[in-house]
């Protein structure tokens, strides 16, 4: 299977493919995970990783709730390999790190061009868990998302854009939207069990490719201990999604200027708290000055160095290229009713109804999260960027 009817695919694919049976020539494939492990050991002896409970409570597990484990690469395999890929009742994590952080060895051959797309570069990230460590539920604004599986197992529940899950803005970060629903907890099944045609599943193991076309909501989760590496393609339909994350960050930015600060660790991601001064809000209006400019239509030559085209095959191509190499990609399965039925019963023995008890400061911070949520509606979001792309190209031409 060539470099270019693989970017075809990747491209113009609505539901999300796996490529399998590629020869991907990377450094890390020819080695152990333990052996990958006590390279990232010699170049960083101690690691910050982010700790949860493998129970769960009546809201995901935000990651305001983990807690911090300073332990070494070789310390996390030891102790997770000892435990069935868990420690104890625990999950630990190292992940969403830039491929700049690893030292040459980890990284030796991680090139995206042997999947067509060889402009990436170092726009990698990389991700290390323990069984139970995942990520709650949300879609990315923008890009297409690939990711390679090269050390054990983690599973992928997807729904598609139009899936009626309940948008949160908040924890708020940017070009991430998550979903109010837990998987793990019965208060929220009334909700998800109105999902069961539109749940699609897949186990990643080694080798495997993961293509997860734009704002398909995926919550992930790791069956054992793994590495994954993953990009996003950068498209050139992103520049509205660019215009409506920057009016979303300049609105939560503006809201959030007199919260004290237990709200702010509310409101904000941690990844976030660290930099709320940074852009301000000027910096901010400059850029969505800018990105409304290079939207008017006498700047569209310049959207296409911006970003990488989509649905340029028509249905009919397309389905001839899966039908072709259907030895090599293959549509992730759509759950059947009672699968979901299954997996919603089996999530359910790991709730423990003690867990995220409501306190005073929550109901307090409650507040907060529903007037942001309120004025980042995406259908408010959307009409005010259209009604400021409409402006501005008077402004412009």
């Amino acid at each position: 299977m060539n470099r270019s009817t693989i970017e075809d695919i990747v491209l113009n694919v609505k539901k999300p493919v796996v490529f399998h049976n590629l020869e991907i020539p990377w450094e890390c494939f020819k080695h152990t995970f333990e052996e990958w492990l006590s390279w990232l050991y010699d170049a960083c002896p101690s690691l910050a990783f982010d700790s949860g409970t493998l129970q769960n409570g009546t809201r995901p597990q935000w990651e305001r709730t983990r807690t911090k484990v300073q332990m070494t690469a070789k310390d996390f395999y030891r102790d997770a390999s000892a435990h069935q890929g868990h420690f104890n009742d625990n999950w630990a994590s190292y992940s969403y790190r830039s491929i700049r952080e690893l030292p040459p060895e980890c990284r030796a051959g991680v090139d995206f061009g042997v999947l067509g797309f060889p402009d990436v570069a170092e726009d990698v990230s990389f991700w290390i868990g323990s069984k139970g460590a995942h990520t709650a539920c949300h879609y990315d604004t923008y890009g297409c998302n690939i990711v390679v599986q090269v050390f054990g197992r983690k599973s992928w529940l997807l729904f598609p854009p139009e899936a009626k899950l309940h948008r949160s803005r908040v924890p708020y970060e940017e070009s991430s939207v998550y979903c109010e629903e837990n998987f793990y907890s019965p208060a929220s099944y009334s909700t998800v069990i109105a999902l069961e045609n539109d749940a699609y599943y897949v186990v990643l193991e080694p080798g495997m490719v993961l293509v997860i076309p734009p704002k398909w909501w995926h919550y992930v989760e790791t069956l054992e201990c793994s590495l994954n590496f993953n990009t996003w393609l950068p498209l050139e339909s992103d520049t509205e999604e660019h215009i409506s994350e920057c009016l979303t960050r300049l609105i939560v930015k503006d809201y959030s200027k007199h919260l004290p600060a237990s709200s702010l660790r509310h409101v904000f991601n941690p990844n976030e708290l660290t930099s709320l001064d940074v852009p301000s809000s000027s910096e901010l209006q400059n850029t969505l000055r800018y990105l409304l400019e290079q939207q008017s239509s006498n700047k569209r030559q310049h959207l296409a160095k911006a970003g990488h085209p989509t649905n340029y095959l028509s249905q009919n191509v397309l389905d001839g290229l899966l039908e072709t190499w259907v030895d090599f990609v293959t549509t992730v399965d759509k759950l059947e009713n009672h699968e979901f039925f299954h997996m919603m019963k089996t999530n359910g023995r790991r709730f423990d109804p003690d867990l995220n008890r409501s306190s005073d400061e929550e109901e307090t911070n409650a507040a907060a999260e529903h007037a942001i949520n309120l004025s980042c509606h995406p259908d408010l979001i959307r009409l005010t960027r259209e009604s400021l792309v409409g402006e501005n190209k008077i402004n412009f031409e």
